[in-house]
């Protein structure tokens, strides 16, 4: 397993289909790996394996990393995030029945707050304090 694919819309023959390639190296190591780990960890030891394993620069390591994340956690959730609808300021999720539900730059921005707030806005990597993700 030496691939890594980037995960994008275009991949994607309908929104609701995850990008479970086993061949894809960030996906085979969640899988076998990431999920015995809490968010934080899975997406911090993914991106030094990718760094290391594919000499990835930081940044697109850790964006493959919260794709793979992303991805074999959600996969089994009906619910996803309508690429099409989506813009630069707008992510728009369908809801298992197909409704959608908006959320607009600054609502994302309220809700990182509400984290940071509540302890659970978690930095990734404490050197460079990158990637935040949100601990459930």
């Amino acid at each position: 397993m030496t691939k890594i694919t980037p995960i994008t819309a275009a991949a994607q023959s309908r929104a609701v289909v995850h990008q479970l390639d086993p061949q894809n190296l960030a996906i085979g190591w969640m899988f076998r790996c990431g999920h015995q780990l809490d968010r934080v960890t899975a997406i911090e030891e993914l991106t030094v394996y990718l760094m290391s394993e594919l000499e990835l620069p930081e940044h697109v390591a850790e964006i493959q990393a919260l794709q793979a994340y992303a991805e074999t956690s959600s996969a089994n959730q009906l619910a996803h995030i309508d690429v099409d609808a989506t813009t630069a300021h707008l992510v728009v999720m369908r809801t298992a029945g197909g409704r959608p539900v908006a959320f607009t730059a600054e609502d994302l921005m309220h809700v990182l707050s509400r984290a940071r707030e509540e302890g659970k806005a978690r930095v990734v990597n404490s050197t460079t304090r990158t990637p935040i993700v949100i601990q459930q």
